[in-house]
């Protein structure tokens, strides 16, 4: 059996984006109403790993606020100063679209910490896998302003505490169902990290993520996009991560993976349309963590990003972490109102998406496979 941390911090859970609608703060036209992203529910969503039996198995970690010099691997002075200076009012927008409360500012240096800190472990051998329920999420924070929730890459500063720490070759796999930008942005013209993105064709942001960005320079093939379309479901994402994901990670052949383990595409989530259970999540989860011991001695650490089903994302989390933990799959409730729907089958037009990639990515066109 592995032996996984799992890093959590209360304040994490304190941060709040505040009463607006969607990502619109309350204004004209605009009444109070709960966000989507109120955190709370990765309270209930660790509260049900721990119901379920499945934080036994792993080792807690109890992180510390990243440092500047955390921080600066990837973001400006500048950006830094906005965030502090945004929560320190007790509410305002840090960027575009990233809306904090008092207690943002440090509930962002956690999120870094921990990100940063299972990754130092990992690589140490302190731990063989980790496991970061934190908030806010990262991976649209780009190095020079928030964006959509985002304060601090969390995963992209993780990545580059990893070149710190003596790394050579890093897979940063993000199955958030939206765009990475800030992480892409951050690694585009790095030819010793590998972005892959599965994200939902056009979502967020929008005219990101396309297959056509692939790197610059000598990092041209180290960026590789999968825009499915509005519906895709479990065979698809398997699809992806077996007949995409895999293959690049063995021609890049990575140290260490990072994967920004948003649980957005489930099949309830208000801010996607993709079909995604919590089944889908473990076989996703179970794959990576088989890549890892074929290809990094089974250096692995999984980030939670988005996530906003008050209902089933807790259920997500857990799949997530059952099979970070080695354990089955859960039972869920939830899954008789979604497996029996077609966009669960890979069908033509997700097909066509993965078929173009595999014969036209510089990093996988021409490659013999199975």
């Amino acid at each position: 059996m592995p032996d996984p941390a799992w890093y959590s911090h209360e304040i994490c859970f304190w941060h709040d984006p505040g009463p607006g609608s969607g990502y619109v703060p309350v204004g004209p036209g605009v009444e109070p109403l709960r966000q989507f992203a109120v955190d709370p529910d990765l309270r209930r969503a660790e509260g049900l790993v721990r119901a379920a039996g499945v934080m036994d198995h792993f080792r807690q970690v109890t992180p510390v606020p990243a440092k500047d010099d955390d921080l600066l691997l990837v973001h400006t002075p500048g950006h830094v100063e906005r965030v502090e200076a945004a929560s320190a009012l007790g509410a305002g927008d840090a960027g575009v679209y990233a809306h904090v409360n008092y207690h943002s500012a440090l509930a962002a240096r956690l999120a870094v910490g921990a990100c940063v800190q299972a990754t130092e472990a990992v690589l140490a051998g302190t731990y063989d896998r980790a496991y970061c329920l934190v908030r806010p999420p990262g991976h649209h924070a780009e190095p020079d302003r928030a964006m959509a929730l985002c304060l601090y890459n969390n995963v992209a500063v993780a990545a580059r505490a990893a070149q710190r720490a003596g790394a050579r070759r890093v897979l940063v796999l993000d199955w958030d169902v939206h765009h990475g930008n800030g992480i892409q942005r951050a690694f585009y013209d790095d030819p010793d990290v590998l972005y892959v993105s599965i994200h939902q064709d056009g979502l967020f942001p929008p005219a990101s993520g396309l297959v056509t960005e692939t790197g610059t320079g000598a990092a041209t093939g180290t960026t590789l996009n999968v825009p499915l379309p509005a519906g895709s479901g479990h065979e698809t994402y398997l699809a992806a991560v077996d007949r995409l994901v895999a293959p690049a990670a063995r021609a890049f052949a990575p140290e260490l993976i990072l994967v920004a383990a948003g649980v957005d595409a489930g099949g309830h989530d208000p801010m996607g349309r993709m079909m995604c259970t919590s089944r889908t999540f473990h076989a996703m989860t179970s794959a990576l963590c088989d890549l890892a011991d074929e290809l990094t001695g089974g250096r692995v650490v999984f980030a939670h990003e988005g996530g906003y089903s008050a209902w089933y994302q807790p259920m997500l989390v857990l799949g997530t972490a059952s099979a970070i933990a080695g354990l089955p799959e859960p039972q869920d409730p939830f899954l008789h109102s979604l497996e029996h729907l077609p966009g669960q089958r890979l069908q033509p037009h997700h097909r066509r998406v993965v078929e173009h990639l595999e014969n036209h990515h510089p990093l996988l066109a021409g490659r013999a496979r199975p």
